[in-house]
């Protein structure tokens, strides 16, 4: 960590964090992070629970989840959240809040990591590939396939689109040459490994294909998809980037750094199906539409979605499999609390084919006049089944209540009950009563996965520390100018058993709380969690009837009691004393012991006495 630290200027550090509130930051990939009093909660993303104990502190720019440990400032929630380090998560937030990051002597480091050089050498694999189709003789076929798609080069640059020469080590002695190790190309997933005769081999995942770059929200090349250019050709249609470091398939729509800025400013989202067809929208001019890539919708894709919009439109095919998609999109979609609709096209049109058949504008209505998912299940399921019938309609009215269910605002799942029952001709009173009965039946369902899951692994235990040293922290944290005479004072270090209390502890004693938050990322992961947990909540223990002061009395008091009885504990212990001596120290001990239980005010004198003394205790 401290690492990092020197890599990245800490003014750039600092005015990142000034510019991220963590409450908007945390809020957008948890949606459901509510205000309770003074501070907010909702349930914990890094452990399975029922009852919200994950805490977010709108004024210490700190959260802290009390079930399993979880904590820091807004740096270390992206790293936990998004499984990436520290640099990658200042690069995230810097993005977010548009500061660009100063490392220290000037630009970015060559290594700071695994990520930083696969990064690297995603970029150079793009480029040469891109270089591959524009230059090289070799790739007069993939460019007249480009051509017969009607894609020009202005959109084959912006999109830099490639191709993986017809070769069985291409890339890998290009990338060999410029100084990449084979286990590095291995890692980011664009040679294959071969054993033979108890050596290993490697040759290019990616051959004779048109290659798309898969970036990330930021733009940085992350993977590739690899598409055949002749139907007759053996293989799969297209082949994609395995599971990476950096590439991870449920996390990632492509064109979404392209699409970013419009989805901003329209707080929409289009999805469609593949890579040429978001493509021809952008050239369309339909610039806040990404693509899926083939793969299902997920809840990391809802997640980041719903970081840029509030309603997403799914533009799928019309088939039976299409319909089916976009139905468990929806749910998911909605879920995320995001307003979901479905455009549909015309039999075996897909967008690609349909903007080149019936030009731009027909797609902007087919998109304008998209039905509300809601809306769509409901024709979906009155064309397959009798709504005539008393099966065919218990059915229909099912599948509603199963999709409203998935909707965890009770004033949208009341509009769109109103909305359903008019559609299906019965009372909302009575959807509303059997969709009560749904949503307690998926409670009793996920409580038992739940049960089930807990059972099958339990979650890491976290570890403890003492209570007194954890809550001294608070009030020094809390209570800073009140409390920190008497501890200087009267609670020498030696006194704490936890060596990260004791830390903190001598930290406080030198510089105010800021302190912890100004030097948050000098600190050990352990250590961090305990500032993260002292500052996201004062000391329970404090009200009206206790002042902070009271209570640090009260914890010194405990302190002391503790360590004099480790002091007679020891003295049972030393044979070398005379009779006299050991009835003389025992005699002291049970005085000390006498006083502390008396009180401060009696205490207090008999402190001074010991902390004053030359006797070395």
């Amino acid at each position: 960590m401290r690492y990092f630290q020197k890599m990245i200027s800490k003014e750039s550090i600092e005015e990142i964090r000034s510019r991220c509130d963590i409450v908007e930051v945390v809020g957008s990939y948890l949606p459901q992070l509510r205000r309770r009093g003074s501070t907010y909660k909702c349930n914990c993303p890094f452990h399975q629970e029922k009852t919200p104990s994950f805490t977010v502190n709108d004024a210490r720019q700190i959260f802290h989840c009390f079930g399993c440990g979880a904590g820091g400032d807004v740096f270390r929630f992206v790293m936990e959240y998004e499984k990436v380090d520290f640099v990658t998560a200042v690069s995230l937030l810097a993005e977010r809040v548009g500061v660009e990051v100063v490392y220290e002597g000037g630009g970015a480091p060559e290594k700071s990591g695994n990520k930083d050089v696969l990064f690297k050498l995603h970029s150079d694999a793009a480029l040469f590939y891109h270089r591959i189709l524009t230059d090289s003789p070799d790739a007069a076929e993939a460019r007249r396939y480009l051509q017969e798609r009607d894609l020009p080069p202005e959109m084959v640059k912006e999109f830099q689109i490639g191709h993986a020469p017809n070769e069985w080590d291409g890339l890998l002695k290009r990338a060999l040459k410029k100084g990449y190790a084979a286990e590095q190309l291995e890692a980011a997933g664009l040679v294959v490994p071969s054993e033979r005769d108890g050596k290993t081999s490697y040759y290019d995942r990616f051959r004779n294909r048109i290659m798309f770059p898969i970036c990330d929200h930021m733009g940085r090349v992350i993977g590739f998809s690899g598409r055949i250019m002749n139907k007759a050709e053996k293989g799969a249609k297209y082949v994609n980037s395995p599971e990476t470091l950096l590439f991870k398939k449920n996390r990632v729509l492509f064109a979404f750094d392209k699409a970013r800025k419009a989805i901003v400013d329209t707080r929409q989202v289009i999805v469609v199906e593949g890579q040429i067809d978001a493509i021809r929208c952008h050239q369309a001019g339909l610039s806040n539409v990404v693509a899926s890539q083939g793969t299902a919708l997920t809840e990391n894709h809802a997640r980041l979605i719903k970081r840029y919009a509030d309603e997403v439109v799914l533009v799928l095919d019309a088939d039976a499999a299409g319909v089916k998609a976009a139905l468990a999109s929806s749910e998911i979609f909605i879920a995320a609390e995001l307003a979901v609709r479905v455009a549909t096209l015309p039999p075996g049109e897909d967008p690609d084919s349909f903007i080149r058949r019936e030009g731009a504008d027909a797609l902007f209505s087919r998109v304008a006049e998209a039905p509300s998912a809601l809306d769509f299940l409901i024709d979906a399921y009155q064309k397959q089944d009798d709504v005539g019938t008393e099966a065919g309609q218990m059915r229909v009215v099912q599948a509603v209540l199963n999709f409203i269910a998935q909707c965890s605002s009770a004033a949208r799942r009341d509009q769109m009950i109103n909305h359903a029952a008019d559609r299906l001709h019965i009372s909302p009173k009575a959807l509303e009563h059997d969709l009560r009965r749904t949503l307690r039946a998926q409670l009793q369902q996920r409580s038992a996965h739940a049960a089930v899951s807990e059972s099958v692994q339990s979650p890491k235990p976290q570890k403890t520390y003492p209570r007194e040293e954890t809550a001294l922290l608070e009030l020094l944290v809390h209570h800073y100018h009140e409390v920190h005479p008497l501890v200087q004072e009267f609670l020498p270090p030696y006194l704490l058993s936890d060596p990260t209390c004791k830390k903190l502890v001598d930290i406080l004693m030198l510089d105010p709380p800021e302190t912890l938050t100004d030097g948050f990322h000098e600190h050990d992961e352990e250590t961090q969690k305990v500032i993260a947990r002292v500052q996201v909540e004062e000391s329970r223990s404090i009200d009206a009837e206790t002042t902070a002061v009271e209570l640090v009395q009260q914890y010194i008091l405990i302190f002391w009691k503790r360590y004099i009885e480790c002091e007679q504990a020891a003295l049972a212990q030393r044979t070398e004393l005379s009779n006299e001596q050991r009835f003389k120290e025992t005699t002291r001990l049970r005085h000390d012991l006498h006083s502390l239980a008396k009180g401060w005010d009696n205490a207090r004198p008999m402190l001074e006495m010991r902390l004053h003394s030359d006797v070395d205790f």
